[in-house]
């Protein structure tokens, strides 16, 4: 009996090892589609949880080690499977910190998530092959009887063992930015941790995050950085999308015959003078007790601030309507079927080099990032700071004025909370079911009839800023699951594009549309020329598969950088010349880069993004930290550097690089997780008013 128990003890640990493993394999090769020698740690990580299972199944007696056995299976299955269809519909990781938003999910998008179950059965079937398997086990194999201690002991040094070898294997790769071993103890970032270290220990981390949501502040000295070599870069340039090459304003029509020629608002010289404010973050830190935010204070302290530059002031007294487009993109753009949108993006600031990220929370991260010009680290951003002190958000800002904020959606007003986060912002906000009532009931809602809904709300005072968040262009696109791509279906119907693509043009057409009637209203109220449209989107329309981005590009889209890339459409009537800004930026940029254009008190230290107007150096970061610069493209995945230029990289570029996006990521987290804004400005808004005069 003594040699059948000591079986069962092998077959129960080969089965929960084996599970594991499987499960990374198969999740691996659907996400990536490759394996290459990384694949080793996801494997190694996984034995000694496996082991661990086998201790937890044999803790009790026959029927409750069953039980155990049956939860740790089915509840290991849930978790792979869901984190493979999550990723292959939003391109990112699930984490447990969005439990809260579940109930939402599925009663707003329980349409979109069937799809999403239903398009991915095969890999989901493969997912769930355990829970058979154990089954099978359990009725003819297994005695699941209780174990004895020594052999708990000798399966949990087993256990120690396994992990301490993982541990040991982690610098085979070198302990150089984003390699494994660097992702186990320092930057844990869950795109590359799923890739490169597996599911096991990326939900470990993720499990640990939302249980210990406060950390040391550790920044890493970038005057004490132990520098290596850069990697070679490689002579090649990035291959970028050529349908955002914008073509000269002679050849976009006028609007409408009502729209005439405005002298321009023109650029005012202005000393070269640092945008800031008058803090002195010396003597903050000189006072402060506690430990976090002095190492805020001293950092902000080194902070190189963006200067003042010719544009500052530009559109100071303007109107601002500001937009955050959902799942806008330059494949939006058709000269023909979205004339508004064509000629936004092709008359006034026309950036040419501009990208906008995804983030782990899609849409509510993507209007955290322009509307606070900070990095959302985590999940929720917006929500964890729906109670923090935003000092230079656009809605305070203005309301500071005296210009009542206001901010409309066209979906469920509660929908990620924007009920509590939005008038935080410094908003009136309106959506669907609290006061924004719409003609239609359908879903994805009309971008149009919010805008018809709603633009006399504002349209007759003096001065005003509005934010619009749009759904229309919201995922799935085709001519059935959404209302807007239906409605529109006939304006794309000779396009030469698969129905799916020509869907998804369908319903930016909505979005079109919203805009033309908007800018006819300003038109007719005679102020169109003192109103500033700033329009940018949350997302790329990652829900499809990327064979439909390639063909909508005509060629294939580079998934690392050229997926990111957009327009940012920052649009005044009574701008005769259109200004050309080739550097790289990004969603980030917005809100310092609209402080400055109308005159707006902020201090350029006290934001991850930069004033794009100004002399200072462009940074583009992506989630997964890759970054662009004037200099070079890095890919965090590959560890690839593309030189943008003829000349070589300065030594040690790309890892100065990486340790200033850290401690970027670093430094907005621990201001998000400190309401830190607070605590440099106490006796808000005061500081601000006595800034302004």
């Amino acid at each position: 009996m003594k040699t059948e128990k000591d079986k069962n003890i092998l077959f129960s640990m080969l089965f929960f090892v084996g599970t594991l493993l499987y499960l990374e394999i198969v999740v691996h090769l659907y996400i990536y589609e490759a394996i290459d020698s990384k694949i080793i740690y996801p494997i190694i990580f996984a034995i000694p949880v496996g082991i661990v299972f086998t201790i937890l199944s044999g803790c009790f007696e026959r029927f409750g080690n069953i039980l155990i056995m049956w939860i740790l299976t089915a509840v290991t299955c849930l978790i792979f499977g869901l984190q493979l269809v999550y990723y292959r519909v939003f391109k990112v990781y699930f984490s447990f910190q969005t439990l809260g938003m579940v109930e939402d999910a599925i009663s707003e998008f329980g349409e979109d998530v069937q799809n999403a179950i239903e398009s991915n059965i095969i890999p989901i079937l493969l997912v769930l092959l355990p829970l058979a398997v154990l089954y099978f086990l359990i009725k003819e194999v297994l005695i699941c009887e209780k174990r004895d201690l020594r052999k708990q002991v000798y399966l949990l040094i087993g256990a120690l063992s396994f992990q301490l070898l993982a541990l040991l294997l982690l610098p085979i790769h070198g302990k150089s930015d984003y390699t494994p071993y660097e992702l186990y103890y320092h930057s844990k970032v869950p795109e590359l941790s799923g890739q490169q270290l597996g599911i096991v220990t990326l939900t470990r981390f993720d499990i640990s995050g939302v249980l210990r949501e406060e950390e040391e502040l550790q920044l890493i000295d970038l005057e004490a950085i132990s520098y290596e070599t850069v990697p070679e870069p490689k002579p090649t340039q990035p291959v970028l999308n050529p349908t955002v090459t914008l073509e000269p304003t002679k050849e976009v029509e006028p609007l409408s015959p009502t729209a005439t020629a405005i002298p321009t608002a023109t650029p005012t010289p202005i000393p070269i003078l640092p945008n800031i404010m008058d803090i002195d973050f010396e003597e903050l830190a000189r006072n402060e007790d506690n430990q976090a935010i002095r190492t805020l204070h001293n950092y902000f302290a080194s902070v190189k601030p963006t200067n003042k530059n010719e544009y500052t002031g530009m559109f100071e007294g303007y109107n601002l309507i500001l937009i955050t487009a959902e799942g806008f993109s330059p494949y939006a753009v058709h000269k023909e079927v979205t004339p508004t949108l064509y000629k936004l993006v092709n008359e006034g600031f026309v950036f040419n080099n501009f990208y906008t990220a995804l983030w782990q929370t899609s849409t509510s991260d993507g209007e955290f990032v322009a509307l606070t010009g900070l990095i959302p680290v985590g999940t929720r951003s917006m929500y964890k700071v729906r109670n923090n002190l935003l000092p230079f958000s656009l809605g305070h800002q203005f309301n500071l004025l005296g210009i009542e904020s206001k901010a409309y959606h066209n979906h469920t007003y509660t929908y990620y909370d924007r009920d509590e986060t939005h008038p935080n912002l410094g908003y009136l906000f309106k959506a669907k079911g609290n006061g924004l009532i719409l003609d239609s009931d359908v879903w994805p809602e009309s971008d149009l009839e919010m805008i018809q809904h709603t633009v006399d709300e504002f349209i007759h005072e003096d001065q005003f800023h509005i934010y619009y968040l749009t759904v229309s262009g919201h995922m799935n696109y085709t001519f059935i699951g959404n209302s807007m791509a239906f409605k529109n279906k006939d304006l794309v119907k000779d396009l030469p594009y698969s129905s799916d693509a020509r869907a998804y043009i369908a319903c930016q057409i909505e979005l079109d549309r919203a805009l033309e009637e908007l800018i006819r209203r300003l038109i007719e109220a005679g102020i169109a020329e003192k109103t500033v449209i700033a329009l940018s989107s949350d997302h790329y329309p990652y829900g499809w598969e990327k064979e439909r981005l390639d063909e909508l590009a005509g060629h294939e889209v580079d998934p690392n950088f050229e997926v990111y890339r957009n327009h940012f459409i920052l649009w005044n009537p009574g701008m005769e010349n259109n200004i050309i800004i080739d550097k790289p930026a990004s969603s980030m940029d917005i809100l310092p880069t609209l402080c400055n254009l109308f005159g707006l008190t902020y201090d350029s230290r006290l934001l991850m993004g930069r004033d794009i107007l100004s002399d200072s150096e462009p940074l583009v970061i992506l989630s997964n930290r890759s970054f662009i610069t004037d200099k070079a493209m890095y890919n965090s995945v590959t560890n690839e550097v593309i030189n943008l230029t003829d000349e070589e990289l300065p030594r040690d570029y790309v890892k100065n690089m990486n340790a200033v996006i850290k401690n970027k990521f670093t430094v907005s987290k621990s201001i998000i997780q400190t309401d830190y804004y607070r605590y440099v400005f106490p006796n808000y808004p005061e500081e601000f008013i006595k800034a302004d005069d």
